[in-house]
């Protein structure tokens, strides 16, 4: 059975669980066959509300998250892709983001992504023509579309934070993003990877302020 993450991470009663996988470079082979395994393990473990799906981590090409989610997915269990601005113009992040609607994969964490590494023949040219709080808006103008074009199920959009900075002035700093993002219509964060509980308890009484 299909959980559906949007539904259980606004509901106070569920203890919400995902699981990020990180594609490699690879179209085929062992390492999607892993993933997937992974993915297939999850769903059948039971806990596992959705698997979330890196875009490229450090500018890096790598499988798009849109293809192995849909497979995923397509296999009962529900999916967050990242959605990067790095690599894509406005145009095509509008272009993917109509995509990602046609095939049901509307669970969508908006980031404004890596600085460019490396792909053929050398450094990728980064676009960065929105961030990650434009992004967050487009995705939430595109609902109005959906809900014209009789399509009742829209994005939930969410971003990521990180309260783990070894300065007071950049949490400051991250913590004013995360305004912006929260005000542009995000509707749950992820933090970065990071082991400091007090920094947990610092985030959690900022959103509960902004509630």
């Amino acid at each position: 059975m299909l959980r559906i993450f949007s539904n259980e991470i606004v509901n106070p009663e569920s203890f919400v669980v995902t699981l990020e996988l990180v594609p490699g470079r690879e179209s085929a082979g062992r390492n999607i066959d892993t993933l997937k395994a992974i993915a297939k393990d999850a769903f059948g473990d039971g806990r596992v509300s959705a698997v979330s799906i890196t875009d490229n981590p450090g500018g890096n090409p790598s499988l798009s998250p849109d293809v192995l989610g849909s497979e995923i997915f397509n296999c009962g269990l529900d999916v967050i892709v990242h959605f990067t601005c790095r690599d894509l113009n406005r145009v095509g992040m509008e272009s993917r983001a109509l995509q990602l609607a046609r095939m049901g994969m509307k669970n969508i964490l908006a980031l404004t992504g890596d600085y460019s590494g490396k792909g053929f023949g050398g450094q990728g040219k980064p676009v960065f023509d929105f961030d990650s709080v434009i992004l967050t808006t487009l995705l939430k103008s595109l609902n109005q579309r959906l809900l014209a074009s009789g399509d009742p199920d829209l994005f939930f959009t969410g971003c990521a934070v990180s309260p783990f900075k070894a300065t007071e002035a950049e949490t400051l700093a991250q913590y004013g993003k995360l305004e912006k993002k929260l005000d542009a219509g995000a509707s749950f964060v992820i933090t970065q990877l990071g082991y400091d509980v007090e920094k947990f308890r610092e985030l959690m009484g900022f959103l509960q302020q902004k509630k």
